[in-house]
């Protein structure tokens, strides 16, 4: 069987996001498992690789696969049909496959809507892959294949079961030697999150919270490093240190392993850290620490169930200062029942806590979210400007305003929100970094500004179908801890 794993191209190199210098860590993933099964497995990450749409049709079509299966968000979904479609009018016969969040949100509604997608991935795809190589080489029945949606004389079916893998140690490491190497490697130890955010998916689910053991997670890290010598390493949990306990024990491993010289990054939420397990985090060469804050609004904070007060995300924005770690803050502009006045209270929360990097990004109501089901019932003060799922984006998407506050106006927010931050605490060198490095988004924020079409209250359709890039980093040294 020979199987061909595919990021897709962006449409428009716009964003960080367009242009990572890391691999794909789930499709490094889902790799490992196929050459576990023997399958001859490939991977194009059209984004790692800048691959134009064209450039990665070709690397595509360099040999004849069996199966291509693609990874998307959901602006990334039309992009990855466009793709499997030029592919499909060479080869016919190819089974094109769509996984990712989006699918795993509304996979009758994308296999509808996207007919050249012969088969959807709907969750964590690693043991669901393991029965489809089964079922290709008749050892097993489609029909009895969980996580799955594929299409049967004209009929779609659906078996939304899940079919996740429960011992995270017998997932096999990430196949990195299939990929170019990168500045740049992901991890992730713990799948799940039981908190109940309404803008989140949650992807790994909130009932389950799975762990790798911190000898399994270190060893991973002690190989990738050995091999490939990043520079730097990303902790991709939901929330690190969930679990203290396990989190101290990984970090005492890094240090023991000699691993602590490679900076380090990770996400985590101002409830859960303390000056202890800060210090251990330093000491094991993590420089940098982004928080989910999201609002500065507290009645706002209580309606997104973020689980998070204000004064503990101060708190915790402090004591990583003191720990001489970076800090990087996340907010969103347009929760639900969001008005001027709660927005601009934000990005005063949002500059006085002075930050290292800043995101601030407009809400979208992405699939499986209580935020979509939000703007589906015509509450939370939503309007909706675009059902186009190429729209749905953070920075330079499309998909909704308020009834009280413009498109327009929240990206004046927006904009306001990165300026006021690096301003008002007078780091013009910081900001000017900032600028270059998000240089690209800036011009098709521009463009898309001047451009754009915004609805009038009376023009709104009728009907409806939170981050930075760790790669901004490199505006700025945290390694060192001082600017370059």
């Amino acid at each position: 069987m020979k199987v061909t794993l595919v990021n897709p191209a962006p449409m428009l190199k716009a964003e960080l996001h367009d242009m990572p210098d890391h691999p794909h860590l789930g499709l490094a993933y889902l790799a490992a498992v196929l050459e576990k099964k023997g399958v001859d497995v490939r991977v194009v990450d059209a984004k790692l690789e800048r691959l134009d749409f064209d450039s990665a049709v070709e690397r595509i079509l360099e040999r004849k696969d069996d199966l291509i299966g693609f990874s998307a968000y959901t602006h990334d979904v039309t992009p990855s049909a466009r793709l499997a479609e030029k592919i499909k009018r060479k080869h016919s016969d190819t089974l094109m496959l769509l996984g990712g969040v989006h699918v795993t949100a509304l996979p009758e509604e994308t296999m509808e809507k996207f007919p050249v997608f012969d088969l959807a991935a709907i969750g964590e795809a690693e043991v669901m892959f393991g029965d489809l190589v089964d079922w290709f080489n008749g050892k097993k029945d489609l029909h009895n294949v969980k996580a799955i949606a594929f299409r049967e004389d004209g009929r779609l079916i659906v078996n939304s079961e899940k079919n996740v893998p429960m011992d995270l140690d017998a997932v096999p490491f990430p196949a990195w030697h299939l990929f170019p190497k990168a500045d740049g490697y992901h991890i992730i130890t713990a799948r799940g999150c039981p908190y109940q955010c309404v803008f989140c998916m949650s992807p790994y689910g909130r009932d389950l919270t799975r762990e790798r053991s911190p000898k399994n997670s270190v060893k991973e890290m002690e190989m990738t490093i050995e091999a490939y010598n990043p520079k730097y390493y990303k902790f991709n949990d939901e929330t690190f240190g969930l679990n203290r306990k396990r989190a101290l024990d990984i970090l005492d491993l890094i240090v023991a392993k000699g691993l602590h010289k490679v900076p380090k990054i990770a996400s985590m939420r101002g409830n859960l850290v303390d000056p202890e397990i800060l210090a251990k985090m330093k000491e094991a060469g993590f420089n940098f620490i982004d928080y989910g804050v999201e609002t500065g609004d507290p009645n706002i904070l209580r309606i997104i169930k973020k689980g998070v007060t204000l004064e503990q995300t101060r708190r915790a924005v402090k004591i990583t200062k003191e720990a001489g770690i970076g800090v990087g803050t996340n907010f969103i502009l347009g929760h639900p029942h969001d008005t001027l006045e709660t927005m601009n209270r934000t990005l005063d929360y949002a500059a006085s806590l002075n930050p290292d990097l800043i995101a601030i990004g407009i809400m979208v109501p992405y699939p499986g979210t209580e935020v979509a089901e939000y703007v589906k019932r015509g509450e939370g003060g939503y309007k909706v400007l675009s059902t186009n799922w190429e729209d749905y984006n953070k920075q330079l998407g499309n998909a909704v305003e308020l009834e009280n506050v413009s498109r327009r106006q929240l990206e004046l927010l927006q904009l306001k929100g990165y300026t006021m931050t690096y301003l008002r605490n007078g780091k013009y060198w910081d900001f000017a970094k900032f600028c270059y490095s998000y240089r690209r988004a800036a011009l098709a924020f521009a463009r898309n500004f001047v451009k754009k079409k915004y609805h009038k209250p009376e023009e709104q359709p009728k009907t409806v179908d939170g981050g930075w890039s760790e790669s901004a980093i490199r505006g700025r040294n945290f390694w060192s801890g001082t600017p370059n």
